[in-house]
């Protein structure tokens, strides 16, 4: 890779599509800039794998609509969202999407918010 065209590289080169796990199931993180787009088929849970580092961006991103998806948490972590702190997202619109960004908070890595279009946070 070369320095000055590394993003463009990045956004080329590496599989982004993160699959979607289907009801109850844990969307693995096994890359950054990962996107989940997520299909639900009625209510459905999805869980978020623990960040094992800092710096990790992924997009979760409701692709059809069949019902509400309901994203958590796997361990202890957090999902910042500035003055808003939860451990859940709710998508309920096909087109809805959270990116998220893995980040140390003392001890521990959290999930914080850097785009939300449409989530809800809770």
């Amino acid at each position: 890779m070369s320095g000055h065209n590394i993003l463009q590289q990045l956004s080329r080169e590496p599989e982004l599509e993160i699959m979607d796990p289907g009801a109850s199931g844990t969307i693995a993180i096994d890359r950054t800039l990962g996107v989940c787009p997520i299909v639900t088929a009625g209510a459905e849970g999805r869980v978020i794998a623990e960040p094992v580092r800092a710096g990790i961006i992924l997009t979760l991103a409701l692709k059809t609509d069949g019902g509400n998806a309901t994203v958590t948490t796997a361990g202890s972590e957090t999902i910042n969202a500035g003055g808003t702190e939860g451990t859940q997202v709710v998508l309920d619109t096909a087109g809805d999407s959270i990116t998220l960004i893995s980040i140390p908070k003392g001890s521990d890595i959290v999930w914080a918010v850097l785009a939300n279009n449409g989530g809800t946070v809770s």
